[in-house]
């Protein structure tokens, strides 16, 4: 490249600092000397880790089927976008898409569609969509999905399965992993273990319910534990009224996102990890990013036997997979990890080892480079 080329990322949805948009993907392309700036709602514009902030505004969560919301910050985002003149366009929002054939359309530039979950599984399992009209909405996100794969320059995804479907489609997709970044996950080991299983990230009312389950599992086996739950949990006020009804409020602790950087030490004051993933649609593609994580910080896990998770953990070296939904099978999981310490240090030790070796960022991030390079090749205009 005879310059350094402009590249500019795009998110409506996502807060400003998402830990793949900012932290994984932008930081790191800053970081090998792109001039990279991304447009989000902010509270502000400004120069973070070499990354220029632009801001849509102050960020407000989107109400359900809110539509003209969403298409009025697609189309501010896309007068943003236009005035960046980047070499090359990153979107990270399926209601981006149409933003995103827009600036093929009237641009040189080159333009990616970030994928980050299984949306077409979401669909149809978000409880905010009226059960009738799930497949619909379904059925239109695929459509949409299908014309980026066409028109689009490429597809990153954060799961070989969904990469998969890009592929099929005709795309020239690539799988970049939300693995952890290793500077993040170095803590020290006497941590207090102040409480005994931790959930942390997006938690949903269906995960908390499952959770429930699990505890009443224990108590009936005697077993009282202590859980932590933060990030964004959902109803967090109605999360803590439930604790208390079921006179748990004393063992469950719900608290709000933590800052980036924090969030390790948070984690590692548990002894153990826990996905307690159900078996729907969207889990049969996405890779929970929370588990290597959970690796990084040598803590055992216990997680729903799902299809994603199988090729990193499905050996039992460093984790115990147990029946989605299967709240005694959970149970006697942890019981086993909490009743066997060296146990719990031999799958810890191994599953740190997993994360340097292979499962960590600083290795998945040259994928993405390597496919900003490849697309960016020869003078750029």
């Amino acid at each position: 490249m005879s310059r350094r080329a402009s590249v500019v990322h795009i998110t409506t949805v996502h807060r400003p600092f998402d830990p793949r948009i900012f932290h994984r993907e932008c930081v790191s392309l800053a970081a090998s000397g792109f001039r990279t700036t991304l447009i989000a709602h902010a509270d502000r514009d400004e120069v973070r880790d070499e990354v220029r902030l632009v801001s849509l505004g102050p960020r407000r969560e989107y109400r359900a089927l809110a539509l003209r919301q969403r298409v009025g910050r697609a189309r501010a985002a896309l007068r943003a976008a236009l005035r960046e003149r980047a070499d090359l366009y990153h979107v990270h929002d399926p209601e981006l898409i149409s933003t995103a054939l827009a600036l093929k359309r009237r641009t040189s530039a080159r333009v990616i569609y970030d994928c980050h979950e299984d949306n077409v599984g979401y669909a149809l399992q978000k409880p905010y969509i009226p059960r009738p009209l799930r497949r619909p909405v379904a059925m239109a996100v695929s459509g949409y999905e299908r014309r980026a794969a066409s028109r689009l320059d490429a597809i990153v995804t954060a799961d070989s399965g969904v990469r998969d479907r890009f592929e099929r489609l005709g795309a020239r997709a690539v799988a970049v992993h939300n693995f952890p970044r290793l500077e993040f996950f170095d803590v020290p080991d006497e941590i207090e273990k102040s409480t005994d299983l931790v959930y942390h990230g997006s938690v949903p009312a269906y995960h908390l319910a499952e959770c429930f389950a699990i505890d009443a599992a224990l108590l009936r086996r005697g077993r009282p534990v202590r859980w932590l739950f933060f990030g964004n949990v959902a109803d967090i006020e109605r999360a803590r009224t439930q604790a208390a009804d079921r006179g748990a409020a004393g063992r469950f602790t719900f608290e709000g996102p933590v800052p980036h950087d924090r969030v390790a030490r948070r984690v590692a004051s548990a002894r153990l990890g826990i996905i307690p993933l159900p078996d729907l649609p969207k889990f049969q593609h996405n890779i929970p990013t929370k588990l290597f994580e959970f690796m990084a910080l040598r803590m055992p896990v216990v997680l729903s036997d799902l299809p994603p998770s199988r090729p990193f953990v499905g050996d039992g070296g460093c984790a115990l997979m147990v029946p989605p939904s299967n709240a005694d099978a959970y149970a006697e999981a942890i019981l086993r990890l909490l009743d066997q310490p060296a146990l719990c240090r031999a799958m810890g030790d191994e599953g740190r080892r997993r994360v340097e070796r292979q499962y960590n960022w600083e290795l998945e991030s040259e994928r993405l480079l390597s496919l900003y390079e490849s697309l960016l090749e020869g003078p750029l205009a």
